[in-house]
């Protein structure tokens, strides 16, 4: 296996899911584990010679062949990060993937991802550019986003190919069983073959942390639509739903507001707005309520809201609130 530093970095919270997994199935295991449980949070890293060396000890205690899958099927959204609880307040599988591929290198930064639609297929690739981490690493890893996937729907979808670019190993069976398909081995890269159709699967209940949040941002809203404060009925519930999936711009909220952006811009203008003021109005009031759930870092909280960085959420909080995020949420919890 590559041992090198330059293969990149998982968090620690999808760290966290082989020693969950431990816990649960082998606690005499866990309980010698030579390796410290890492603090979750995605901006504590491990590097992947380190997940390496942690997978292949734990395969040398259980001498079992299927264990990258059943840790991978033991997944949960906080495994996942902050990708795991926007995912999980995604309208759809096609928006989960969108946030997935923005998201991912806060979770497994490893090689990156590609997708692709041929036919009535997407494709989700990955390459050999940083190198190649091994059997145990890729398993896991294709293993999470099949079962994660799962976690997301109500009724389980499977893909209809997976290649991995690792050699066979010696239990190829219990591969075709967890995917549901017939998985290749020895390719030019890995990949994971979905049917387009499925991108429209409808998503079950949300993560009801994150949800929550969501629920507390909507009756706000409710009360300023109530209140007869909205220049343009539901602008501010469609700018929220459009900062969920990702994709905050003026383009995507005309759309959903089923108007061109130029109809949209001229009719800001005439109420004295802007789209910029509006979506940083409601950003605010959406990090306010992460920041009072204090369940997100404010590096997660830039990023759930789709702000380029940290720094550039926190200019935005303190301009409209005359406090750093920081400290609006220690006076909260005063």
């Amino acid at each position: 296996m590559d041992q090198h530093s330059n293969l990149g970095h998982i968090s620690a919270s999808y760290v966290n899911l082989l020693f969950d997994w431990l816990a649960s199935a082998h606690p005499e295991v866990a309980a010698r584990i030579p390796f410290a449980r890492p603090v979750a949070g995605e901006l504590n890293r491990i590097e992947v010679p380190q997940w390496q060396a942690m997978l292949q000890w734990t395969h040398e205690q259980v001498q079992d062949p299927a264990m990258p899958l059943k840790i991978a099927a033991h997944v949960r959204p906080a495994n996942m990060g902050l990708l795991g609880y926007v995912a999980s307040c995604c309208t759809n599988l096609g928006e989960a993937f969108a946030r997935l591929q923005q998201f991912e290198n806060l979770v497994y930064s490893v090689n990156a991802l590609n997708v692709a639609f041929q036919g009535d297929e997407i494709i989700l690739r990955w390459g050999a550019e940083r190198g190649r981490p091994g059997h145990w690493v890729d398993s896991v890893a294709i293993g999470v986003l099949v079962a994660f996937t799962q976690h997301l729907i109500a009724t389980p979808v499977y893909p209809r190919r997976v290649r991995f670019i690792n050699p066979e190993p010696v239990n190829p069976a219990d591969f075709n069983a967890f995917f549901q398909c017939e998985v290749g081995f020895a390719g030019n890269y890995t990949e994971v073959v979905w049917p387009a159709s499925l991108l429209e699967t409808s998503l079950k209940s949300p993560d009801h942390v994150m949800r929550s949040m969501l629920d507390q941002q909507a009756q706000l809203l409710l009360k300023q639509v109530k209140a007869g404060d909205e220049s343009i009925a539901g602008l501010q519930k469609t700018i929220q739903e459009s900062v969920s999936a990702g994709s905050p711009s003026l383009d995507e909220v005309a759309r959903r507001l089923f108007m061109s952006t130029r109809t949209l811009q001229r009719r800001l203008q005439e109420q004295g707005s802007s789209f910029r003021d509006e979506l940083e109005r409601v950003r605010v009031e959406m990090a306010k309520n992460c920041l009072e759930a204090g369940e997100l870092s404010l590096a997660d909280i830039a990023n759930f809201l789709a702000y380029n960085d940290q720094s550039a959420f926190t200019h935005a909080f303190k301009r409209v609130t005359g406090l750093s995020p920081a400290k609006y949420q220690r006076a909260k919890r005063q």
